[in-house]
């Protein structure tokens, strides 16, 4: 048994927002109460005075590379940055080498993941090969329980490929996650000046209008420009199944700070102008933008040194995620605690099925946050440190993770379990 005292709950979905207590047994929370419990015999108990429990965090969009890439990231290895920065789950992305294409793929990669404690939601391409061009077997994954579809990394050009995908996912029921970006539009990828905010707004503006004429369900992601949540704002007031996501990255960096941190910042779509990244920051507090999703994606030190244009795009983020929302968002008094653990965790977990409220009887799915500590991000879980985060003071810390009532990240004190999940 587990006994979380002292803490201050906070819960968009049930409502809970009080100082209490936090009892776990089995796997599930028992009690939840405001005020305090009393200790029971041979009960695990940690005194947090005043720090925050919230559902745990749920990222639905992560590059774990693995297969072909291992040097860069593994399931393993993305998992212990996941768990690390609050996340108990997260939706992989497809774009694997080799893709993740076909029922056979997607078996190997359930083989792979299921001594994980980390619940990890495998995507599938849309496209087989990624090439745009021939859907997969979108009847045989739903068969298999497949959630999200995507060709992550590039965008589906051919609009009947896309008509075709969307009347699928109408009678199947997929998430349509897509990278909206025209490379009719782009010289050379990862800059603003060079990959033209055209190319995420008018693939965007197709895909709405295709998407109201034949149904399915989009989930757009990583929002870059201002423009673009002007687009999904005026959409979502129809009605249509439309989700979209926002990046840390895009919440913090502007294109001014491409010149100090060079191909560290290089990222698909780009950083853009501070116009953009406060319309972010606004769409998210408004809901037009449902969820931060931190699209985590390790490189080696060498792949970001190959130069301006031939360096591979993409940073880290998943375990800096939450200290990046307290930093632009929360001390900025732009959003509150509770909205930001809605942004976090109640919508993307709402996005994928899951209603895992802190109430008696649920699963105990948690984590322990300190919105005021402050940390050197000097060490990653991650076997990657591409971000220019590393090395940098963060405000915001996680403490703990708890995953069906087991701690799985624990910074208050050493874990020393037999047990224990290794990272």
């Amino acid at each position: 048994m587990l006994l979380l005292k002292n803490v201050n709950i906070i819960d968009p979905l049930s409502g809970v927002d009080f100082e209490g207590d936090i009892r776990i047994k089995n796997g599930k929370i028992e009690d939840v109460v405001e005020g305090s419990l009393v200790c029971e015999p041979n009960e695990e108990v940690f005194d947090l005075e005043g720090k925050i429990v919230a559902p745990s965090f749920f990222d639905t969009h992560v590059h774990f590379r693995d297969f072909g890439e291992s040097d860069k990231e593994t399931y393993e290895t993305g998992a212990c940055a996941a768990i690390r920065g609050g996340y108990t789950h997260v939706c992989a992305m497809a774009n694997s080498k080799p893709p993740i294409d076909s029922i056979l793929k997607y078996e190997e990669v359930q083989e792979k993941i299921k001594n994980i404690p980390l619940t990890i939601f495998q995507s599938v391409n849309m496209t087989i090969g990624m090439k745009g061009e021939h859907l997969t077997d979108f009847e045989g994954l739903k068969k298999i329980g497949v959630k999200c579809i995507t060709d992550d990394g590039f965008p589906i050009v051919h609009e009947d490929v896309m008509i075709e995908a969307l009347k699928l996912s109408e009678k199947y029921g997929f998430i349509l996650s897509l990278h909206e970006e025209d490379p009719s539009f782009i010289e050379h990828p990862g800059y603003d000046d060079t990959a033209n905010r055209k190319a995420e707004i008018s693939i965007i503006e197709r895909d709405l209008k295709l998407l109201e004429k034949y149904g399915g369900h989009i989930n757009i992601q990583h929002l870059s420009s201002k423009e673009s949540v002007e687009l999904i704002r005026d959409a979502k007031k129809s009605g249509l199944k439309l989700t979209c996501e926002v990046t840390p990255t895009h919440l913090f960096f502007t294109k001014d700070m491409v010149e100090k941190y060079g191909t560290l910042l290089k990222v698909n779509p780009p950083v853009r102008t501070e116009m953009d990244r406060v319309a972010l920051v606004e769409g998210l507090k408004d809901g037009t933008i449902d969820m931060i999703a931190t699209d985590h994606a390790p490189h080696t030190e060498a792949d970001k040194q190959l130069g301006e244009f031939k360096s591979k795009s993409g940073l880290i983020s998943i375990e800096t995620a939450f200290s990046v929302a307290i930093e632009k968002i929360y001390r900025e008094n732009i959003m509150s605690m509770k909205d930001i653990i809605k942004c976090l965790s109640t919508n993307p977990r709402a996005l994928f099925g899951i209603k895992s409220p802190i109430a008696p009887g649920e699963r105990a799915d948690l984590v322990v946050l300190d919105k005021d500590a402050e940390y050197i991000y000097d060490h990653s879980y991650s076997k990657s440190k591409n971000t220019p985060l590393f090395g940098r003071k963060m405000i915001g810390k996680v403490l703990m993770t708890i995953k069906d009532g087991k701690v799985l990240y624990n910074d208050i004190k050493e874990d020393t379990r037999e047990d224990r999940f290794n990272c």
